[in-house]
């Protein structure tokens, strides 16, 4: 009987290994024309709006077209609350930005849906006008969220190859609207010393009480063969 369950389990194992997907992350690009212009672009994984996010499944495809309309709409109202809970869109030198995200369902990257396991998420836009008072831009991953916030900057189409990972509370880089430059070095990278080679492991030492009696029994072993040798010739 526990034989036949055997199987069921592993099957059961695999087939929730194969349904897992990572932890769902908040990514936001900011993208700058350089002349006042701020497009926004950022995503929300519908497993946001549960309780845990790392235990609830995933909505692909499939499941989406059996979403009802009314239950996309709640979750675009939901987007917007959590992007608005969760991200703070800094300006130095006047008050936060506001954005007002549209929102689409799409896979990862802002790619539409193919595949029927395609997994579903939002991805919101918005353009905004930056104030010409404004010096620079960052954001903050506010206390109330749960997950990490991925923050990469675009100038002129051409993105800047530092981004940041922010964790609750982090705030990111401010990025100066003169240089178009992060104000602030990125953090030393830290290099771990090389370990010191293994030394060879040394021969056991022998105790002084101890090389004694070794040496009398090398002569005791030596003096017995001499006499056997000795008997062996007088037998002749």
């Amino acid at each position: 009987m526990r034989l036949s369950l055997l199987p069921a389990l592993v099957f059961a194992l695999l087939s929730g290994l194969a349904h897992a997907h990572p932890l769902p992350e908040i990514p936001v690009h900011a993208s700058f024309d350089g002349q006042g212009g701020l497009s926004l672009l950022t995503e929300v994984d519908p497993r946001c709006f549960e309780p845990d996010p790392n235990t609830a499944p995933s909505i692909t495809k499939a499941d989406f077209a059996l979403t009802p309309a009314a239950q996309q709409e709640q979750w675009k109202t939901q987007a917007s609350d959590y992007m608005r809970k969760t991200v703070k869109f800094l300006l130095d030198g006047v008050p936060p930005l506001e954005p007002v995200f549209e929102w689409t369902f799409t896979t990862h990257e802002n790619v539409p849906l193919a595949n029927d396991d395609d997994v579903v998420v939002l991805t919101g836009k918005a353009s905004l006008t930056l104030p010409p008072a404004a010096t620079g831009f960052s954001i903050e991953a506010t206390k109330a969220g749960s997950l990490s916030v991925i923050l990469r900057n675009a100038v002129r189409g051409t993105a800047l190859e530092r981004f940041q990972v922010l964790f609750p509370s982090e705030t990111s880089y401010v990025l100066d609207f003169k240089t178009w430059q992060p104000r602030t070095p990125p953090p030393a990278i830290i290099v771990a010393p090389d370990e010191e080679p293994a030394k060879a492991p040394e021969a056991p030492s022998v105790p002084a009480s101890v090389q004694g009696p070794v040496w009398i029994g090398w002569f005791a072993v030596l003096g017995l063969v001499v006499l056997l040798i000795v008997r062996i010739k007088r037998g002749r």
